[in-house]
């Protein structure tokens, strides 16, 4: 990344959009829509009010109100009804099933390889056999395959479900089935829409595979499942562009083989990886902000579940309204393990099947690096400083674990200007930035 003043940039930013966006305050309490997220940024200049070396600031001048877009880029897989179809026997459709290699003993083993997916194991007996029906046509590329569903909307649902459990099914981007007969003696076939052939994917699997051991070999032995999510999750942003416009960007290959992807190809990627690891995740898919449809990932640490976007992670996909350089290693970690009344604020999901109301925070980044303040901690913010000026990283960010904390940390570190209390002798401005959805706090200095 090119270097850049990080101290001018956020000040023209902040007061070039402050006149554009000056109304922009908080939600309505009634409008449960989530808005844009509530970010502030600016510059604290000791100078500019008159304080000398080591002066506690008292009021005075700050710059900064804007609201930051988000971009999107997922897509949601089609689906259509052949009306023009090859007609065909059910004797023959089943026995082309069972060439397929689709018989009564391979969907039960499939079926017990699925068990632990978030989706199948929310489905009844029925849908979990047509999960696996699915899920091995796609496997063999077959074409017009019986299958056991008589219902176009039971179809749709399933075939989502596989879709969003199964991140190793990159050639495929909608499905299409026929129907034939009616009554007690319709049947449907499916097939996928298939992007690659198989000969294709057989190509691209010793590349996929490089690129996953490459990563996974840098987990140190006996890591914890949130340090290997952790690890995971730096490791794709890091290597990783924001791309609207890039190669295979709603499956792992953009990811995995050209470092350039949107949000459904940094979820299928991290869920990819993590599933490697023994870590559960899934995909979920919804909505941010202005109703454009979006990815992240569900993932299960120790029992608990959270919610992941290594999208919104990432220093690029901001750097239209924020310097990418004030992310240090380009990763951010708002949304690394945050509880769906925290993802609720920014995102609305828009899954087939229900998802679980996390509640848990002992997996959230802050928590774990010890970056979370349970109330104006004086003690605790001094260390955080202090460490960060130890290993020159002049960086300092944190959550609070409410909204009064933050308020308050809000009143004394930026409006009183207490954060010059913490800093090292001799500073003369800081450069702030705020996340009022998540609770954080982080400074530049």
């Amino acid at each position: 990344m090119k270097k850049k003043s990080t101290q001018a940039k956020l000040l023209i930013s902040s007061l070039l959009v402050m006149t554009l966006l000056s109304s922009c305050g908080k939600k309505a309490e009634e409008t449960p829509i989530p808005q844009a997220p509530r970010m502030n940024s600016g510059t604290i200049d000791a100078e500019a009010i008159g304080l000398s070396d080591g002066d506690a600031a008292e009021e005075g001048q700050t710059s900064g109100n804007y609201t930051l877009p988000r971009k999107t880029g997922y897509e949601a897989p089609v689906s259509v009804e052949n009306r023009t179809i090859v007609r065909s026997s059910r004797v023959d459709l089943e026995k082309a099933r069972i060439d397929l290699g689709i018989t009564e003993t391979s969907i039960k083993n499939t079926m017990r390889q699925q068990t632990g997916k978030y989706f199948f194991d929310l489905m009844d007996e029925n849908q979990q056999k047509l999960y696996t029906e699915i899920l091995m046509i796609m496997q063999a590329h077959g074409e017009n395959v019986l299958i056991s569903c008589k219902d176009a909307d039971m179809l749709k649902t399933v075939f989502l479900c596989v879709f969003q459990d199964h991140p190793e099914i990159y050639w495929i981007d909608g499905y299409a089935y026929s129907r034939y007969g009616s009554g007690e003696n319709c049947y449907f076939t499916f097939s996928g829409k298939y992007t690659y052939s198989k000969a294709d994917c057989d190509a691209y699997q010793p590349l996929i595979d490089a690129y996953v051991a490459k990563c996974l070999s840098g987990i140190p032995a006996g890591a914890t499942a949130y340090e290997k999510e952790k690890y995971i999750y730096e490791y794709v942003i890091r290597k990783t562009d924001y791309e609207l416009t890039a190669r295979d960007n709603q499956n792992i290959l953009s990811v995995f083989l050209y470092g350039k992807s949107v949000c459904q190809g940094y979820a299928k990627a991290v869920q990819y990886l993590l599933n490697s690891v023994d870590v559960p995740c899934t995909m979920v898919v919804g909505k941010v902000n202005n109703g454009e449809g979006h990815a992240w990932n569900l993932v299960n640490i120790d029992g608990l579940y959270y919610y992941v976007d290594a999208t919104w992670g990432d220093a690029g996909y901001m750097s239209s309204t924020v310097d990418d350089d004030l992310i240090p290693d380009g990763v951010s970690y708002q949304f690394l393990n945050v509880t769906t009344e925290e993802m609720n604020r920014t995102h609305t999901l828009d899954n087939v099947m229900p998802m679980p109301y996390c509640i848990a925070t002992d997996a959230n980044y802050y928590v774990q690096e010890g970056e979370y303040l349970i109330g104006y901690q004086s003690s605790k913010l001094q260390g955080m400083f202090d460490q960060a000026t130890k290993e020159g990283e002049r960086f300092v960010s944190f959550k609070c674990s409410s909204q009064a904390v933050y308020n308050m940390c809000v009143l004394k570190l930026l409006e009183k200007q207490d954060v010059f209390n913490y800093l090292p002798s001799g500073s003369k401005s800081v450069d702030y930035f705020t996340d009022e959805d998540m609770l954080i706090i982080s400074f530049w200095y």
